[in-house]
């Protein structure tokens, strides 16, 4: 049951990382954009903040998550 939580900890966190990366190489198309904020900030600073602090925070949760997932598989072999 484990094995099982620490896959699927590890295929959410890589998919937390790949929406980072997808929101960071879309920002300059809205169309295609995932999280694009539409009409809450114009093109600007602000959107370009907006854009940056999601990233961060889809990337961070996504390694935090794959790190959780590999101190548990490590903890369960009694290393």
């Amino acid at each position: 049951m484990k094995a099982l939580f620490v896959t699927l900890l590890q295929f959410v966190g890589g998919s937390l990382i790949a929406a980072a990366f997808l929101q960071w190489v879309t920002f300059e198309y809205p169309n295609i954009n995932p999280f694009a904020p539409g009409a809450i900030f114009a093109p600007g600073v602000l959107s370009q903040l907006f854009n940056c602090i999601l990233v961060c925070l889809l990337g961070t949760t996504g390694v935090v998550l794959i790190g959780f997932a590999r101190s548990w598989r490590q903890g369960q072999r009694g290393w």
